[in-house]
């Protein structure tokens, strides 16, 4: 299912003229048929030397488009016995004699060729002069770990259990180690980040160092750098001395392993901001002179408040849409904020208990397209501990960057205080890399449902933000309301909890908040042209306003303003005279009606025909916010596989109930199909798309059909 090197070709025979031989013997190893050995289709196999299993049965003397079938036969199964006896060095030391090593997924193999490079042993392994032949390892090394950015964070996790983190490191400049800075933040989506990480540094902060003894204080001073924001869950930068690229590279490449939401969160990024910019301290007769005294009549305690941000009009991959799918939602009481922050902290690390009364520096944010931002509970010096932090994301799954503007205006004092406990690793029910059968495969096309609904962003749009919501997620709500039969002890349920980050127990969608208007894309529109011949029908009721489509979905849910609006019945408001109060009403329902619907085109009321349109029927936001979703994605899958009304029960059959086997490692999830089953409809409507690197989760996902 991959690509198959071989680096040399040993062929005796009498009476060969070698070149044609040699082309020969090329076209038939080309047109063989590998069947699969049950590895991932990301696993790279190194195979020291393999016999000819059956010698004298090729036909190199004369043309052939592929091999003898019990040659193939009996080459798939001496294959199937190297890749057996095959070594992990991802797991250990390799034994002497080895004729075969096997690496899940490239970034194994970037861990392990960096960790035999620092050990001085890379030359001394046959397979790396099989990999980068005539090549310096050391510089291979550095080159490959620049190549393949999207690798590093995984990598570096395989390093750090092997206590190499600094040795790796000193491997690469300060401007290597700043470009692949750059380079992991931008794949994976952190765009915030990355500016904050990319900005000048003051004079004399060139170092972690230098920032504690730039500037002569009299008396005692503090260190004027901050604890790193991601101290507590890569401790491993403890150890990589004063630079300020190589502690940034590591500890943020860690961070996207063991704690990917934390690092979205506005008071990281911010901590990140401070630790990076530390801020000079005045001196002590200036700080008399400056700060008044706290029971002085001057001292007036002050909080700092954003300005709302301003949309932005360019940037196809940056700027946020005017029609949400997610928007803000209103704020909790901070101490209700922090009894749920306390309330879901995780046992694994501990939550600092700092004296005396905590406060809460807010920083609004404005109506977003794609979600609100929760802000962490500070401590009285203005820091944020790191358990605080990740109660945050346990309680709300994933979290949006801020723009830069929001960056500039919502501050943070410094770092978090370092927790000597820390989560190295998600927990895991089943091993990486371990093929699963599940009857569910086809639920894996919905990805791409959401690329195509631009919910999320693809490789090509690293810096899109999308949807809160994981899409693993997505993929199991939306699955499991467009299934019949959910097959609750299918392995794809636990799969995609495990992709998502979910812990045991916890239902799809936790945390993530939903929002209390709906305003459908009007690029969705564009699919459902013909139906536009038909009116679209409006009601308000209970304060609501709501547009349903022809095609049974809705196109608006949003408030009026007022809770007692309501449209007068189409017979009442047809044959009955209006008093001046019902004119006025009317008038100013027509005119937000018009308002809200001109982005889609409609510009007359002509259009629109007064009807009952009911309110989605939802238990909890989250339901609510599905039931606005639902109709419009099971209107566009029948409309995309070619569905007759009323055949949309029968998307369970073409689409979703197909056999798979998935391949999961640390940075890839690999679906194998069977391509005999694969309907016509699901490959012309483009749901078996690769989809390629997914920033928003850190993996490659990849459809195979055998």
């Amino acid at each position: 299912m991959g690509e198959t090197i071989i680096g040399r070709l040993k062929l005796r025979g009498a009476d060969l003229e070698p070149l044609s031989a040699k082309l020969r013997l090329e076209s038939l190893l080309s047109g063989a048929h590998l069947a699969s050995l049950g590895l991932p289709p990301s696993a790279t196999v190194c195979i020291r030397r393999l016999a000819d299993p059956r010698p004298g049965m090729l036909p190199v003397r004369q043309l052939a488009v592929r091999p003898p079938p019990l040659w193939e036969e009996a080459w798939v199964k001496a294959l199937r016995a190297q890749v057996a006896s095959a070594a992990r060095p991802a797991q250990g030391a390799v034994p002497a004699g080895t004729e075969a090593v096997l690496f899940l997924d490239r970034a194994e193999l970037l861990a392990c060729l960096a960790s035999d490079v620092c050990r001085g042993t890379a030359a001394l392994n046959w397979w790396w002069r099989g990999l980068f032949p005539a090549a310096d390892f050391a510089r291979c090394m550095v080159e490959e770990w620049l190549r393949r950015p999207e690798y590093v964070p995984a990598a570096l996790i395989h390093v750090a259990s092997r206590r190499e983190t600094s040795l790796v490191a000193a491997r690469f400049s300060e401007d290597e180690a700043r470009v692949l800075l750059a380079r992991v933040c931008e794949v994976h989506g952190l765009t915030a980040l990355s500016l904050v990480m990319n900005e000048p540094l003051s004079a004399g902060m060139e170092s972690v160092a230098a920032s504690t003894s730039a500037i002569e204080h009299p008396g005692p001073v503090t260190a004027l750098r901050p604890a790193p924001p991601w101290e507590s869950w890569a401790p491993e930068t403890q150890s990589l001395g004063a630079s300020i690229a190589h502690q940034a590279w590591i500890g943020v490449s860690l961070m996207i392993q063991r704690a990917p939401a934390v690092m979205r969160l506005a008071p990281f990024i911010e901590a990140a901001r401070a630790w990076r910019q530390p801020v000079r301290p005045p001196r002590e007769t200036e700080r008399r002179e400056a700060t008044p005294l706290a029971n002085s009549p001057e001292f007036e305690p002050t909080q700092r408040v954003a300005a709302p941000r301003a949309s932005s009009a360019t940037g196809a991959d940056s700027a946020p849409s005017p029609y949400p799918l997610v928007a803000d939602s209103p704020r909790r009481a901070p101490d209700a904020l922090e009894r749920a922050l306390a309330e879901a902290a995780p046992e694994s690390l501990p939550i600092r208990r700092e004296a005396g009364p905590r406060r809460v520096t807010a920083a609004p944010r404005s109506s977003s397209d794609l979600g609100t931002l929760t802000h962490a509970p500070q401590s009285s010096d203005g820091s944020v501990s790191a358990a605080t932090l990740d109660s945050i994301v346990e309680a709300r799954s994933t979290s949006i960057a801020p723009t830069a503007s929001e960056q500039v205006q919502a501050p943070v004092d410094s770092g978090f205080s370092p927790s000597s406990t820390v989560r190295l690793e998600p927990p895991s029910a089943r091993a990486w890399g371990l093929p699963i059968a599940t009857a569910l495969g086809g639920l894996f096309y919905l990805v791409n449902l959401g690329l195509f609904l631009e919910l999320y962003g693809d490789f090509s749009q690293p810096r899109f933000q999308g949807l809160s919501l994981s899409i693993w997620d997505f993929v199991a709500l939306v699955g499991r309301r467009l299934l019949s039969d959910i097959r609750p002890n299918d392995p794809v349920w636990t799969v995609l909890a495990q992709l998502a980050g979910r812990r045991p127990g916890e239902a799809p969608g936790h945390g993530f908040e939903p929002p209390h208007t709906w305003r459908i894309r009007p690029a969705w529109l564009h699919a459902f042209r013909a139906a536009e011949a038909h009116p679209w029908t409006w009601s308000v009721t209970g304060g609501r306003l709501r547009v349903r489509h022809p095609r049974g979905f809705l196109v608006l849910d949003v408030p009026t303003g007022s809770d007692d609006t309501t449209a007068p019945h189409p017979s009442t408001a047809a044959t009955a005279s209006l008093d001046a109060a019902s004119v006025v009403a009317r008038d100013a329902v027509e005119a937000l009606l018009l308002n809200e619907l001109a982005p889609y085109g409609v510009t007359d009321m002509a259009w629109l025909e007064l009807g009952v349109v009911p309110a989605p029927e939802a238990t909890s936001p989250l339901e609510r916010w599905l039931a606005w979703l639902m109709p419009y994605v099971r209107a566009r899958l029948a409309r995309a596989l070619g569905l007759a009304p009323g055949e949309e029960a029968t998307l369970e059959r073409r689409v979703f109930a197909h056999d798979a086997l998935l391949h999961l490692t640390a940075t890839h999830v690999d679906v194998v199909l069977s391509l005999a089953r694969l309907p016509l409809e699901v490959r012309v409507a483009g749901l078996d798309r690769d989809v390629g690197w997914l920033p928003a989760a850190g993996r490659h996902l990849t459809f195979h059909f055998d």
